[in-house]
This record gives structure tokens, sequence and C-alpha cells, in this order.
């Protein structure tokens, strides 16, 4: 009788072990439940925003730029190398961080791709496998958009995402396994130090044993690595996956001692010490049962209540209520009141939703359809205060056929960081369709302003040529060609410099320069456009040190843009001043420049926009006026590189004053500047009889510069090439070359590794003949490598040949 009750004891213990494990199993597959879900929402939300960018005729940068901009603010959630998402867009792959080969890739022959087209529409989850570009295990999310085959795809690393799952409280000596539909083994948290091949082989056995039924029994085990008996307890996912949950039998029955207690009991004559183990014995797995009762109890902490509803008969049971409702429902009751009493805390809103989704109605409906879980978040009022609370109804037919578990779980915070996020990536994409917007208009805006000086200079060159005997006529012919020429030129030049400034290759190059030659030698063709158009132009220094360490090119832009509009903008007769100013402020001095018109000014609802990229006034005037609206927003740019400020007064028919104030620090000690006639009133420059090295592949530019060059009085040197250039100026007599103009592109040698070449030379005059760079590589970057390569001067294409003759006379001279 006694190792009859032992026996019954036994059985009891490791029943309840298995009920206290299977539960475990089914909290842990819940909270794996919660993140699918979360990549589930991700992948939802990006597909929604991906098909709304394709739809509004994005390209492939934009929505590329768009998903690493997502990716960026997925990882701020969920942690680095978790995911990492891409699209198929058209049959290419469009990825937030390309990979190497994903060009060639064959996503066609994927089970992910292949899965989501099956879906149509649904988000699906693929079981591990190796990854053919990282190699290592991952898990692929994917939905295919509505009427076409492109499929947004996440990548998870299950690996790296949980990382955390070490945290998770297990019973004692507890180990934990988490499996797709094929029992590949996602993550584990034991206790061994095992390899992955070694956890994989026991995991397979696991699996093995719950799929063939032989570890489904209370008191089926196995043993583990280190030879102790456990029991297997598991949970499936609503996606397939398998919670696997090991537990010792040691540590419900105190070990293997009760066999050698139920020997003794069978031939031991001393009853009452058999009692005595007996007595402890149940004294010990009492305790051992509390604490996995205490485990249930901290689980179900994190639900505010929990009620076990009966479909059929509607009568539910209250395992844990919530205080503000607990004088109104009874232990046990009919469950229409139940759902009437929390329906009065229930948003109005959402009230009528949350009665029809949650009626026994529903629930039948969603028992018949076999949903093991469904629910979600709904505001609830506790006390004065509305909060985001999760409902959930959990259905196990092997369980509890009759019965489903109605939970709640305040998500109040973990809701309103979803929603500030959703809030973040509905502006962003906001704002990617603002700048869509904007874009197209400026493509709009540019197809007009290009084929206006394109058509000017076919059409006249056709006219041309139709009337070369009427000189006069053709004068004017060209005159307009150049004018369209010079359009066309800036135009081009602004949207490069914004280009590069949104790609953000936009760096300084400080160093010791004279302001007021830089100035002077700025304003310099201005005083000839001024002379030309009868603009009253003038140039006003106040400065008491010129030497200063800055960037002079980036400088040259900004007044060369200010100058521009302030020719621009005003009509014959005004006047455009540049006034230079300089003031001490702590170890920097600061100068200011203001550029003045009495042009035809600006209206106040424009000032508020005119640094904005692409924005143009248009009303009328006197003069058509062609702008890309960029020239302003480049300006900006560079003054807040520069560390400066700018501030704009314009009023209509008045005029407008630009004044840029930048932070420059005085180099102390440098040479005083030599003595230079005023801007505007240098002296003729003569080159008559100089000899001119020219290097330069094409042979339209090549013409046109030996022609113009000649007119000049200079005798010039042809080379095809920067190979060709080095020959003819090594076979040239010494000094019998006066300058070089190089270009920097050519084939068989660039210009840059040609000068080098000529620096190089064996000769007297190589390291001193002036070398220039004539070409149309015009950015800072472009120059500092001339520079770096041993060339004295930088003239950009299309050349303006009275800057040419002046920088040649100038280094030549000196």
């Amino acid at each position: 009788m006694l190792i009859f009750g032992v026996i019954l004891v036994r059985a009891k213990l490791l029943q309840n072990t298995q009920d206290l494990g299977m539960s475990l199993a089914e909290s842990y597959a819940a909270e794996e439940e919660l993140q699918v879900t979360t990549f589930r929402n991700f992948l939802e939300l990006g597909s929604q925003y991906v098909e709304e960018l394709n739809s509004s005729g994005a390209d492939t940068e934009e929505i590329q730029t768009w998903l690493h901009s997502y990716f960026a603010k997925i990882t701020a959630i969920v942690g680095e190398n978790v995911m990492d998402p891409y699209a198929v867009i058209d049959g290419a792959i469009v990825a937030a961080n390309p990979w190497e080969g994903n060009d060639g890739y064959d996503y066609q022959g994927t089970d992910w791709y292949r899965q989501a087209l099956e879906a149509d529409g649904e988000v699906i989850f693929t079981d591990a496998y190796i990854d053919v570009i990282t190699g290592s295990p991952v898990i692929t999310a994917a939905r295919k958009f509505e009427g076409s085959d492109d499929v947004l795809a996440m990548d998870i690393f299950p690996r790296n995402f949980h990382e955390r799952a070490e945290s998770k409280s297990l019973p004692e000596d507890g180990s934990l396994y988490l499996c797709d539909s094929k029992g590949t083994l996602l993550y584990s948290s034991t206790k061994w130090d095992a390899s992955d091949e070694e956890l994989q082989y026991f995991t397979d056995e696991l699996f093995k044993g719950i799929q063939d039924g032989s570890l489904l029994a209370y008191d089926a085990s196995f043993r583990d690595p280190d030879g102790v008996q456990r029991g297997a307890y598991y949970y499936e996912m609503s996606n397939g996956w398998t919670v696997i949950l090991t537990i010792p039998f040691q540590t419900v029955l105190m070990g293997e001692r009760n066999l050698p207690v139920m020997t003794m009991v069978g031939i031991s004559a001393l009853v009452i010490v058999a009692m005595l183990v007996m007595v402890i014995r149940d004294l010990v797995n009492s305790r051992r049962i509390r604490q996995a009762d205490t485990t249930i109890h901290i689980l179900s902490d994190s639900f505010y209540a929990i009620y076990r509803v009966n479909y059929k008969t509607g009568v539910y049971e209250a395992i844990k209520t919530s205080p503000d409702v607990a004088d109104a429902l009874s232990k046990t009751g009919d469950y229409q009141r139940l759902l009437s009493t929390v329906g009065t805390l229930v948003d109005p809103e959402t009230f009528q939703e949350f009665s029809l989704a949650f009626s026994l109605e529903s629930i039948r409906q969603r028992v018949a359809a076999k949903i093991p879980d469904y629910g979600g978040d709904y505001q609830r009022r506790f006390g004065d205060v509305y909060k985001w609370v999760n409902i959930r109804t959990l259905y196990d037919g092997s369980r509890a056929p009759d019965e489903v578990i109605l939970c709640f779980r305040e998500v109040d915070l973990e809701k309103r960081l979803q929603l500030q996020h959703m809030n973040i990536l509905q502006e962003a994409l906001e704002t990617a369709k603002k700048s869509t917007k904007a874009k197209n208009v400026f493509f709009s805006n540019m197809s007009h302003d290009m084929r206006t000086p394109l058509n000017a200079i076919i059409g006249l060159s056709e006219l041309a040529q139709r009337d070369r005997d009427d000189r006069e006529k053709v004068d004017g012919y060209m005159r307009k060609i150049a004018f369209s020429g010079k359009q066309m030129l800036s135009l081009v030049n602004d949207i490069l410099e914004l280009s590069r400034l949104e790609s953000g290759r936009h760096t300084l190059d400080c160093r010791p320069f004279n302001l007021r030659q830089c100035v002077e030698d700025l304003t310099a063709v201005f005083q000839d456009m001024a002379r030309k158009d009868d603009r009253d132009f003038s140039v006003k220094m106040e400065l008491t040190d010129a030497v200063v360490e800055g960037d002079p090119y980036k400088l040259g832009q900004i007044l060369n843009n200010l100058l521009s509009n302030a020719f621009k903008y005003s009509e014959s007769g005004d006047r455009v001043e540049l006034t230079v100013k300089q003031f001490d402020f702590q170890q920097h001095s600061k100068y200011q420049f203001t550029v003045e018109d009495t042009g035809i000014g600006m209206s106040e609802q424009f000032l508020e926009h005119i640094f904005d990229p692409y924005a143009r006034e248009t009303r009328f005037a006197s003069q058509s006026i062609t702008g890309t609206g960029l020239g302003m927003p480049i300006v900006k740019s560079l003054v807040q590189q520069m560390s400066g400020e700018i501030a704009v007064e314009s009023a209509l028919g008045e005029g407008s004053r630009f004044t840029v104030t930048l932070p420059m620090e005085v180099v102390r000690g440098a040479e005083p500047e030599e003595a230079r006639p005023e801007a505007g009133a240098e002296a003729p420059v003569d080159l008559t009889g100089k000899r001119v090295l020219l290097a330069e592949d094409n042979e339209l530019n090549r013409e046109i510069a030996v022609e113009i060059l000649a007119m000049n009085g200079m005798e010039v040197v042809q080379a095809g090439n920067g190979a060709e250039a080095v020959e003819a100026f090594q076979k040239s007599p010494l000094y019998s070359i006066h300058a070089i103009l190089m270009d920097m592109q050519m084939p068989v040698m660039d210009g840059c590794t040609a000068a080098r070449a000529i620096r190089a030379l064996d000769r007297p005059d190589a390291a001193g003949v002036p070398i220039i760079a004539a070409t149309a590589n015009a950015f800072a970057e472009d120059i500092a490598k001339t520079t770096e390569a041993g060339m004295n001067g930088h003239i950009s294409k299309p050349i303006d040949f009275a800057v040419l003759n002046r920088t040649l006379a100038r280094l030549i001279k000196g």
C-alpha cells in the first residue's frame, strides 16, 4: 500500500510538472509571438510606404534612400545587426544597405520570393537558412505589393535579435529552445558550452520526439548531454515555430533517490521510516510546486486581468480581475455581463468595434477557423486617464476545447513609442513627397530654362550662316549666342553645385590669401559688365588686415552669386555696390560683405522662401530673367559651412541688400601686399611674341584657343595629349616656352601627370615655366589637384579669354 502511494505521488508530481512546463512554454511562445508581430508590423508599414513611393514615380535611388532612412529608424528600435530590409522593384534588388553581387542575385529562385507571391499580400516568414551573402543563419519575412510582383523583404538575424534570451526567467537548471517548422534551431538558452552543431543535433532529437509523440506523455523523458533525465514541454506558435522547455526530473523528484526509497519501502519492515521519508518528500515537492506556482504568478503579473471563458455556455471564470471592476463582477458569471462591464471603460470611439470583435459569436467563429491568438490595442479609462491596453483571446483546443483565455495587458508606454515612431516615419514620407514635388517642378523649369538658350544658340547659328555677308547682323547674332552660352553655363554650374551640396561632398580649403586681391580679381569681370550694361558699379574696402586664413574659392562663389543677382535683377542706370569691412572680434576678425543694388527688389512673400531650393519669384518685369532658383540656397549653404551669417533686406521697386558676415583669422606678420591698380583700371594686356604650349585633346576646343591666342599676338605650339605636351616641351629650346595651357582629362596621359613630368625634367626652365590648367573641372578639389601637380593657375571652361590673358600676363611677368 505504501509503495502504491509513492507511485501515485510521483505520477501526480510529474503531471503537475507537465502542466507547469506546458504553461511556461506557452508563455515564452507568447513573447516570441509579440516579436513576430512587431516585425510583421514593420514590414506592412514599410511596404505601404514603398508602394506609395513607387506609385508616385519615385526612382530606384529615392526608394533606396528611403529604405536606408527606414532601416536607421527601425535599428534605433530593435538594435544593430538585427534585420536588413530590401525590395524587388521592377525586377531589380533595391537594398537599404546594398551588398556585393546584388545585381546578379537570383531572387526568383528563393523560397521567400515564391512564398510571398503565393501569399498574395500576406506577410510570410521563411524557415531558417544560410544566407548566401553573409554566410549566417537568417529568416526572411516578405510581403508582395498589390497589383504587381514587386516584394518588400526583411532579413532577420535570430542570433543577434535573441541575445537577450539569456535574461529569461527559467526554472532551475531549465533549458529553452526555439525551432522553426523544420526543427532548425533559431536560438537556445542552456547551461552547456556546446557548439552550434552539437546543440542542433540535440535539438533534432527533441524535435523528433515531439513530432512522433514519444516525449508527449507526462512521464516521458530523455537524457541530456550530462546524462541527466529531463522532461520536454513545448508550444507550437501560429507561424509553425516551436518553443521547447526542458526541466530535469531531478529538480521535481529530488533526483533518482525515489527508486532506493521505493526499494527500501518494498523490502524494509520499518514502516515508520518509510512513512517519514514519504512525508519529507511530500514537503519538499510541495515547496517545488509553490515555487512553480510563484513563477506562473510572476508571468501573470504582465496582465492586469485574466478570465477563462466557456464560449459554448457563455460563462466566465475570473482568474485575475482589475481593481476598478472587481466590485461589479463576481468570481464567475455571465460573459455578456463581463463584456458590458469592461466596455464601460473602453474609449467610446472604439466601443462598437470592441463589442463586436469580442462577442461570443466572434469568439466561436475564430475557434471554428482555428485562430489560436487574436487581439489588438485600444484605449481604456483608468480613473480619469485613458491608457493603451492590449487585449488577447488565446485558444488551445488540445487542452481546453470549450474555453478561451481572455487577458488584458497595459501597453501604454510601448504604444506611445510606437505611435511616435509611426509619426516620425509619416513625417519622413511627407517630407520625401514634398521634396519629390519640388524636384519635379525644378526639372520642369530646367527643361524650359535650358531649352531657351539652346534654342537661341541653334537658331542664331543658322541665321548667322544665312546672313554671313551682313556683318552687322552677324555681329548681333554672335553677341546673342555668347549671352545664351553664358546663361547655359550659369544653369549647369548651379545644378552641379547643388548636387554636391546635397551629397555632402563640400569641404573647405582653408589657406592664407590676400582678401583685397581676391575681391579685386573677382570684381574686375563685373566692372566690364557694368560698362557694357550701363550700371553704376563701385567697390569699397575698409580693411586693416588684408591677409587672412580662409577658402578664397568658396568666398568667390558667394560674392559671384550675390553680384550676379544684383546685375541680373537691376536695369540700365541702376547702382550696384560692394562694401567690405573688417571688425575685430576676439582672436578672429569678422569681415562683412554687403552687396546692395537699386534694382527691382523682391516681395515680402518671396523673402520668406528666398533660401528654399528651386524657389523662384514669378512676377512682371521689364526684362525676361532666367534663373534656376538655386543660387541663394547655394550661397546660404556656403556661408553656414564657413560659420558665417547672411541677412537680406529688400522692397519691390527699391532694390535689395545682402549682408554676409564671415569669421576669418588674420595672418599676422604677412608680407605687405604689392601696390595694385584700382579695380577696373588694369593696364592693357600685351602678350605679343609670347610662345604658349597648348595641350588639348578636343580638336574644336584646340582650334578656338589657337585662333584667339593668335589674335592676341601669341605663337601657339599644339599638343593632342599630355604625353605630346611633355615631348614638345622637352624638345623646345631653353626658355622658348613662356607658358603652358594644360587640359586635365586627356588620353594617353592626363594633365596632372603631364605637369608633374614637366616639373621633373632635368632642364633649368622646367621648374619655373607657368602651367595653367584649362579644364571643365571647376570644383575646389579639382583646383587642389592642379596645385598639387605643380600648376600655377586654373581657368575654367568655357574659357573667359579676357581672364586668361590677364592670368598669362601676370604669371609670365612674375
